[in-house]
């Protein structure tokens, strides 16, 4: 992703997004009547937004080491952050990746985030692409975007235009007003511009088909066996990546 794209990229909780998207899933959790965990994970979303990370933490941490996914997102994000804790992209990640693999589409994003920008992982675009689009095929539209970028530039799956109008179209409906969804407004042009008018047809028939798939979520069976250490101040500052995993 170049340089003109990297604006507001990395997730990050002061993003009003952000929140919206864990208010929603702690409201999914508690209409799924797991009050215990619910009132946890609700508790800790009230701590953060009074600032009191601390207290977030200490409601969200034994959640996620007993296997959470929800808890292991929200713990990520204040390492992430450094909210409550040292800033460690090393340790959010390792949180974002428990949460991502039992198909939460935040944490898969941010893992995605991660791995494309090399924070607290090494760099790999391929696997950058496999957590995009696993949150894109639940619908995220920040991940959609992503991943229409990624087609368009090859970078870390093939070149494909037609794959990339696909996402990008995707992406558009999806997200708010302003900057992100005018930078998938121009790549698409630019992606769609290079089609054959059959190509294009193909692409939109797609992305018409396209119907989000929520993944089944199946908690852990048993707490974390190691637990990641806690984090030392960070020296320098994360980069970013296209759009904001709402919380």
């Amino acid at each position: 992703m170049n340089e003109s794209n990297r604006k507001d990229r990395r997730p990050r909780g002061k993003n009003p997004a952000r929140r919206a998207l864990a208010a929603i899933a702690l409201l999914a959790l508690i209409a799924a009547n797991v009050p215990a965990a619910a009132g946890a994970l609700e508790d800790g979303l009230t701590a953060y937004h009074a600032k009191d990370y601390v207290r977030a933490l200490q409601l969200w941490r034994p959640l996620a080491e007993q296997g959470d996914a929800d808890a292991q997102y929200e713990v990520g994000t204040l390492y992430a952050e450094g909210k409550g804790v040292a800033a460690s992209d090393i340790i959010a990640a390792t949180w974002f990746q428990r949460a991502a693999e039992q198909g939460v589409a935040g944490a898969q994003y941010n893992l995605a985030v991660s791995f494309a920008e090399g924070l607290g992982v090494r760099k790999d675009d391929a696997l950058a692409a496999k957590w995009f689009r696993r949150a894109a095929d639940q619908g995220m539209a920040y991940a959609q975007l992503n991943l229409g970028l990624m087609y368009a530039a090859g970078r870390g799956v093939p070149k494909d235009n037609i794959e990339s109008v696909r996402w990008l179209e995707l992406a558009i409906f999806g997200l708010p007003p302003g900057g992100a969804r005018s930078d998938a407004a121009k790549a698409l042009k630019g992606a769609a511009d290079q089609l054959s008018d059959e190509d294009l047809l193909k692409a939109r028939t797609l992305q018409r088909a396209f119907k989000a798939t929520p993944e089944t979520r199946t908690a852990e069976s048993v707490p974390m066996a190691t637990k990641p250490a806690d984090a030392k101040p960070a020296d320098s500052k994360a980069g970013d990546a296209k759009g904001t995993a709402p919380k």
